[in-house]
């Protein structure tokens, strides 16, 4: 599989733009983010090159983004197609809301909606853009739940906070907790952000150590 897909990567038929016969083997597998990429690459190759091979996961469950799956808002709905309004955009008759999916039945999350833990935003307006400051400044509330990505992001602020307490109890070096400090919405960001943005975010602190190099 892999030498296949490097195989459609080396013969480069990929052709920009947005209608059916752009993208993968002017195939329609393009006009989207991450369509030159593996996003696109990997639908290509299941749907065109190996077919009938792949079963399609839960989204909601593996690379969960949180994102609403239905036709309702700008940008992933053009309100002109009335008729599709509320409808699951996989063209199923039912589709789980992954805005709610509860955290227990995540699999593995991939931080794009409810933005990277590291931009330490707290925030959530429609759009996903607070006014005045530039993109991406808030969690898009037309696309997501705001509840739900902080309850993601909290998930991910703990995994950190309890590496750093590893790494203290390994090496004994409590300097570490000195990247845990911030008092922005420390139930949330557990000390790791000073303020609101990825210019506020406080790496792992600690004393340099030898590096072993095998």
């Amino acid at each position: 599989m892999v030498e296949e897909t490097i195989n459609v990567v080396r013969e480069g038929n990929f052709s920009g733009g947005y209608n059916l016969k752009n993208g993968w083997g002017d195939a329609g597998y393009g006009g989207f983010v991450g369509a030159m990429a593996m996003q696109g690459l990997l639908a290509y190759y299941y749907d065109i090159v190996k077919p009938n091979v792949a079963v399609e996961l839960n989204q909601c469950r593996f690379n969960h983004m949180g994102m609403d799956v239905r036709y309702r808002h700008p940008p992933n709905f053009i309100s002109r197609k009335k008729r599709k309004i509320g409808r699951c955009r996989n063209n199923r008759e039912f589709c789980e809301d992954c805005m709610i999916t509860n955290v227990s039945s995540i699999y593995n999350v991939h931080f794009t909606q409810c933005r990277k833990p590291w931009n330490c935003i707290g925030v959530g307006h429609g759009g996903g853009r607070i006014p005045g400051q530039k993109p991406a400044s808030a969690i898009d509330t037309n696309a997501g739940n705001f509840d739900h990505c902080m309850e993601l992001v909290t998930r991910w602020h703990l995994i950190r906070a309890d590496l750093e307490r590893e790494i203290e109890i390994f090496t004994g070096d409590s300097s570490v907790y000195g990247g845990a400090m911030g008092q922005h919405k420390k139930h949330i960001f557990q000390g790791h952000c000073t303020g609101e943005g990825g210019g506020n975010y406080t790496r792992i602190h600690g004393i340099p150590g030898e590096e072993l190099y095998i």
